[in-house]
């Protein structure tokens, strides 16, 4: 487990090497979500996202009837 503070404008540090791992870059986006007395960030893939509402939208315009 790595330990970091917050900020005065509560901001947090993610330590280098879990940053290295999970390829966090500056303008990296992350979700966060309270789970009882933790905090959890969640790399989000924006090209999955991207993928997601594009397919979406092919449903919608009915291009796709069914999925699975």
């Amino acid at each position: 487990m790595e330990i970091t503070k917050i900020s005065s404008k509560g901001q947090v540090v993610i330590p280098s090497k879990i940053r290295i791992k999970l390829e966090i870059e500056e303008g990296s986006v992350l979700g966060v979500e309270q789970m009882k007395d933790m905090i959890i960030l969640k790399k989000i893939d924006l090209d999955l996202v991207k993928q997601f509402k594009n397919s979406l939208a092919d449903v919608k315009a009915g291009k796709i009837k069914r999925v699975a």
